[in-house]
């Protein structure tokens, strides 16, 4: 009979004493290992509850409808002194669509109308009403010129441009050219404003009559489009990039570990019809059952009172709103609040202010993300890493292989290929061109218009024949922990000397300076060169006499001598986008040409070391091709 096999004393006593060697090896081979798998087993759960969302069918309207059934008193918006819960947005909503087949019966599913609305709850409701309708509503930005607006409102094939009273002057200004679109002017009277006169050719949008009684909405699949939102128009005219309904669901799912619930209250005061907004914020927010907290428009020395005022628990940054909020004069109620401000979550805030913007205000958890309003992927850091948007695992890259950094010709921004006709991988540690794989699962639907300004953002034949991926247009560098950080635009660097100045670096350096607010760098021309100079359009801190030898001292001490600014112009306030994007087509055409520009303007002076006035004298020299920048 065969003796019963197992293990003994010896083998045992091997086996344990193996178990720290393997340890060792494992923490030495890959000291990031349980981190990353606990890294991937939380997207994997995000993964898979968005693509139950998903597959439910389920859209934002559908969401929300639910939620107020379940819980209509709940309060859905608060808006200045006013309050609304979820049942009376639903109803309000519900007024909408019943008002917009009275006045046009002929509006069906699939036709698109342009919103020209301020924050306001009638932004969110109208926006929802016309999604019950099925009828693609195209957010247009109120900042641009009416120039601009008019090429908005022809690029979305609009039947009806839907406006509040307070741009009721652009549009009496664009109004030859909106009859001859046959447009229908319709307005909303979202001020509250009484004895206001409607011009020839406006309809009044007064829904109040309508029935706010539940209406079923139109049936809607997840890659049928809600709405068209504009790019910023940094660089250009805004063009309308494609939001289909599960681009909404996606969005929501930003906040997948904000841990949003019913008690939570949301400030929002970023414009709504932005993507980060209107879906990041309002729409993340009521998919919880939450409360939305807006406000008209961002305001620095208002923003915590209002925080306060509103009981809110978090809200959403753009980078230089958090740079506005710092540079306010410190109060003794920083950071206290009447609950705990558990989230800030958003995109674009300086690793130099990271950790002072979370301490000074008490934050609890800084969440920092990385997408595209027309991209199909993205990056979220909810681990808190300072100054990065996110992390790839190299387990992740093994499973799903959806992200590379390739390298790129400056001249072209375009990718390099290899020999064999393939994109060149960059390493860890240098700076690479971000790529997104578009596939089944992570879709690309580009712009609304010419297939050739979709196509121009797609980046084919990356890594095997046949295979497709958006391109960003941003240059990102990894690090050894697999941590991700956004470097710059690929049109915002410049070259000079002969290498490549990231403006976005130096834009930090000049911003670590105690004395200045902001900074927006780019390149210049000047005669007889190669490549661009820098130049820094800086904003001092209020109060503040800016010492410019200082200033000379701290760039030179953090940059290397070709990325040190050689001009700085000072200004009262930099101009920006909607949302907080600085413009720079102006700053770069007027150059450092004193005698156009209003400002002071200063050159580097090295053998002073310091910055000085640029003169007369200084200019002809530039201009006559002589200068030793």
């Amino acid at each position: 009979m065969a003796k019963a096999r197992g293990i003994g004393p010896p083998a045992l006593a091997a086996a344990v004493a193996s178990i720290p060697a393997s340890y060792l090896w494992l923490r030495y081979r890959y000291p990031t290992f349980w981190k990353d798998v606990d890294f991937v087993k939380r997207f994997a759960r995000l993964n898979s509850n968005m693509q139950r969302q998903l597959n439910a069918g389920h859209t934002i309207v559908d969401i929300f409808e639910q939620k107020a059934l379940e819980n209509p008193d709940h309060p859905g918006i608060l808006f200045e002194k006013e309050a609304y819960t979820y049942g009376e947005v639903r109803a309000n909503a519900a007024r909408v669509a019943r008002w917009v087949t009275s006045a046009d019966p002929t509006l069906k599913k699939g036709d698109a109308i342009c919103m020209l609305l301020q924050n306001s709850p009638v932004f969110i409701w109208t926006w929802l009403g016309f999604l019950k309708k099925g009828i693609i509503t195209s957010l247009l930005n109120f900042n641009l010129k009416p120039s601009a607006i008019l090429e908005c409102i022809r690029v979305s094939e609009a039947k009806k441009l839907v406006f509040g009273t307070e741009f009721l002057e652009v549009v009496e200004e664009l109004m030859p050219e909106l009859q001859a679109l046959n447009v229908e002017l319709w307005m909303v009277n979202d001020s509250g404003m009484s004895g206001i006169e409607y011009p020839v050719g406006v309809v009044s949008m007064d829904t109040g009559m309508m029935s706010g009684e539940p209406l079923a909405s139109e049936p809607m699949t997840m890659d049928e489009i809600s709405s068209y939102i504009f790019t910023s128009g940094t660089t250009g005219l805004p063009k309308p990039a494609t939001i289909p309904h599960r681009k909404i669901i996606r969005g929501i799912f930003l906040h997948a570990f904000s841990d949003l619930t019913p008690d939570d209250t949301y400030y929002v005061v970023l414009p709504l019809y932005h993507s980060a907004a209107l879906f990041i914020s309002v729409c993340a927010t009521f998919y919880h059952g939450g409360t939305v907290a807006l406000a008209k428009k961002f305001s620095a020395r208002h923003f915590w009172d209002d925080i306060r005022r509103h009981d809110a628990t978090g809200f959403q940054y753009i980078g230089e709103l958090c740079r506005y909020l710092i540079a306010q004069p410190k109060r003794n109620d920083d950071g206290k609040y009447p609950r705990k401000l558990k989230i800030a979550l958003g995109n674009g805030l300086r690793p130099e202010i990271w950790e002072e913007f979370r301490s000074r205000f008490n934050i609890e958890k800084i969440i920092e993300i990385y997408a595209a309003t027309e991209g199909n992927a993205g990056f979220i850091n909810f681990e808190g890493a300072v100054g990065s948007i996110g992390r790839y695992p190299w387990i992740l890259k093994k499973l799903i292989d959806g992200f590379q950094l390739v390298e790129y010709d400056f001249a072209t921004g375009e990718p390099t290929r290899g020999k064999d006709g393939f994109c060149k991988l960059m390493p860890v540690g240098q700076t690479g061109l971000a790529l997104f794989k578009i596939d089944d699962k992570n879709p690309y639907t580009g712009y609304k218009g010419p297939k050739e300004k979709s196509e121009r953002k797609i980046v084919r034949n990356v890594k095997t024949k046949g295979d497709a991926y958006f391109n960003t247009g941003d240059l990102l560098k990894m690090d050894d922990e697999d941590y991700i950080y956004f470097m710059d635009r690929i049109g915002d660097t410049f070259r000079w000397k002969g290498e490549n100045v990231s403006t976005v670096e130096v834009a930090q350096a000049l911003s670590s300076h105690p004395g200045i607010m902001e900074a927006n760098v780019y390149g210049v021309n000047v005669p007889g060169q190669d490549g661009r100079a820098g130049m820094a359009a800086i904003v001092p801190n209020e109060g503040t006499r800016l010492d410019l030898g200082d200033v000379y001292s701290h760039v030179s001490s953090l940059l290397p001598d070709y990325a040190c600014p050689k001009f700085l112009r000072l200004m009262a306030e930099i101009e920006v986008t909607g949302t907080f994007k600085h413009k720079k087509t102006d700053l770069v055409k007027e150059g450092f040409d004193i005698h156009s520009i209003p400002e002071e303007v200063f050159i580097i002076e090295p053998s002073q070391k310091a910055y000085v006035p640029l003169t007369s004298r200084h200019l002809s020299v530039i201009m006559a091709g002589q200068s030793k920048l």
